[in-house]
């Protein structure tokens, strides 16, 4: 399974690895279920499934993996799929006045992980290949509703600079921007 891919040991029980074609059905699996575990309970019922049958289709799942400057990464602990991370390189955001950021779009641990530091690990992972790809700086937004995951980046080094609208269906949500400086 990790034969031919990007694989990077963070400590023992954790093992990172960049997606390829074939692990399409996890990423899809794994990316619908983080998403509906995190918040399903917060969303209008009907948008949220709009959202979902639109977001997490493999065809859709295919074409981001194929764009030249994104990546998604699978997470294992012990040999089991705990987690994911999708990347996009060269991602500016207009607030930043240039062109060499890269943002964080999805970072999702399943509920069993969390507390075992795989999110932590995953940002500093995402810094690195950030820092890999020639940017100055990384970005990502998380919902405004969600004080617990703007409070984790804050402790991870990122600072509020911004705000966007993250649609869920028709619904439209105010979402923080948050960045941090790649030294």
């Amino acid at each position: 399974m990790l034969e031919g891919s990007f694989f990077m040991q963070f400590f023992q029980p954790m093992h990172i690895y960049r997606a390829l074609p074939e692990d399409l059905p996890q990423l899809r699996q794994i990316a619908e279920e983080t998403f509906r575990v995190a918040w399903q309970a917060d969303n209008h019922p009907i948008e949220f499934e709009r959202y979902c049958e639109q977001a997490f289709t493999l065809e859709k799942l295919a074409n981001e993996m194929a764009q030249p400057n994104v990546a998604f990464y699978l997470v294992y602990w012990e040999n089991t799929l705990a987690a994911y991370l999708k990347l996009n390189f060269n991602k500016p955001v207009e607030t930043l006045e240039t062109e060499r950021c890269t943002q964080i779009e999805r970072v999702y641990v399943l509920s069993d992980y969390q507390s075992k530091g795989l999110g932590a690990a995953m940002l500093l992972f995402a810094e690195k290949e950030a820092r890999n790809a020639d940017s100055e700086w990384i970005w990502l937004s998380v919902w405004q509703k969600s004080p617990r995951s703007v409070d984790f980046y804050k402790r991870n080094g990122y600072d509020i600079f911004g705000v966007e609208i993250f649609w869920v269906g028709e619904d439209p949500q105010p979402d923080w921007l948050m960045k941090k400086a790649l030294p």
